[in-house]
């Protein structure tokens, strides 16, 4: 016959250890969505070519015709200008 104490903290035992799991489950869930807006943060500002809203230069388009064509599509034409800020070149990539 078992012995009812050593039942009652084999129990006790099995119900903490069940508790810290859940705890540690939690806890690493929460790290990885942390983990992952940390690397969204970091990715996103190391991405070539972008650029912040104090640092952006501003280019116009002009257009000399309203106009447009079957298509939906405006005529060539117009001037474009932009400041004297320098380029950003991306070599093997799609931006």
């Amino acid at each position: 016959m078992r012995n009812p104490e050593n039942v009652q903290s084999r129990i006790s035992a099995r119900d903490r250890a069940d508790r810290l799991i859940n705890q540690l489950t939690a806890g690493a869930a929460i790290a990885a969505l942390g983990a992952v807006g940390v690397f969204g943060v970091v990715g996103a500002s190391t991405i070539p070519g972008a650029t912040t809203a104090s640092t952006a230069s501003t280019t116009t388009s002009t257009s000399t015709s309203s106009s447009s064509t079957s298509s939906g599509l405006q005529p060539a034409g117009g001037s474009v200008t932009s400041s004297s800020s320098s380029g950003v070149v991306v070599s093997g990539g799609s931006h």
